[in-house]
């Protein structure tokens, strides 16, 4: 077992002790006069500040220090050709027939 669960388990062993010896009836004041078990008032309190240390003291996502964009596609790499020119495939002489006569209805 890790340490953190040993310590967990035994700090809710403490707590079921303190609550279970602690059983006579107490009156609370809380807008009024309540009698009730100290065991009801000890679990009571122990839940609510079980749920605002959870709520003040939980792990929030770090945002990144940088926003960058990646782009998944690699770069089109320009091939020379034997004539020592640079060939693009954006170039107007690697378009197609039917590409030339789409850009010119434009």
């Amino acid at each position: 077992m890790r340490p953190k669960t040993i310590i967990i388990a035994i700090l809710l062993a403490i707590v079921a002790l303190i609550l279970f010896n602690n059983k006579e009836e107490s009156t609370f004041w809380f807008f009024g006069e309540i009698r009730t078990s100290k065991l009801i008032i000890l679990a009571t309190f122990y839940i609510l500040g079980i749920i605002t240390g959870g709520i003040l003291f939980r792990r929030r996502k770090k945002h990144p220090k940088e926003y960058a964009v990646t782009n998944p596609n690699p770069p089109i790499t320009e091939t020379i050709e034997s004539n020592n020119s640079i060939s693009s495939p954006y170039a107007p002489n690697a378009l197609s027939d039917e590409d030339r006569e789409f850009i010119r209805r434009d």
